[in-house]
């Protein structure tokens, strides 16, 4: 799917980042009016084809965990995936962030966010790489997970996190995607998959909604 997110605010000439994101991903309801986003995570639910009661109270209690956590946050939009790989479940989250940098210059921009990713601490690992024609920024912390944090809803966990930061072309800003995940053994793949999502990014000057 195509996962479009504005650079301020809703008009037709507002920028929007568009990322590709493979179908087995569910975009996350973050609405701020509590009857609009129940609704739109009954939807994802419905769309997901779900049968069994328990899963579908496990992943309505994770979507509205994740919701409330991130809507104070910088988080443009966040999406999941519970599936099956190499016949076992596995499951990840995905969170687009945006930042300020101070710089159109996204070499500089790069350079300063490793160094403040470094200094933070937090990163077991911080690296600058070119992802196609974007240079980017690569980190990875594992952490224990919290509410929220994972489809199968477990909590105190090993959660293993990669954040890309991409400076966005023609912008003073840059996308932070991170991508989160309980399944270590499946990490090679996620991984994987996050660096072909940031590498991926465009900007398009009129959102996919006013396009008819």
């Amino acid at each position: 799917m195509r996962f479009a997110l504005l650079i301020g605010s809703r008009t037709e000439a507002a920028p929007v980042i568009v990322l590709d994101v493979p179908p087995d991903f569910y975009e996350v309801p973050l609405q701020t009016e509590t009857e609009a986003r129940t609704a739109a995570q009954l939807q994802v639910l419905e769309d997901m084809g779900l049968s069994d009661t328990g899963q579908r109270e496990a992943l309505s209690l994770y979507l509205e965990a994740l919701a409330i956590r991130l809507s104070r946050g910088s988080v443009l939009g966040t999406a999941f995936c519970a599936v099956s790989l190499e016949g076992h479940p596995s499951t990840a989250t995905l969170t687009v962030a945006l930042h300020a940098t101070g710089t159109a210059d996204r070499g500089l921009a790069v350079m300063g966010a490793a160094e403040a990713m470094r200094r933070e601490g937090r990163y077991a690992s911080v690296g600058i790489h070119e992802l196609g024609v974007h240079p980017a920024v690569t980190a990875i912390a594992e952490r224990p997970s919290l509410p929220g944090d994972a489809a199968n809803g477990q909590v105190g966990a090993t959660l293993r996190e990669m954040s890309v930061l991409v400076p966005v072309p023609g912008h003073e800003q840059a996308a932070m995607i991170t991508l989160s995940t309980p399944c270590l053994e499946d990490w090679a793949v996620y991984e994987t998959l996050l660096l072909d999502i940031a590498r991926s990014l465009q900007v398009q000057r009129t959102h996919p909604d006013f396009i008819h």
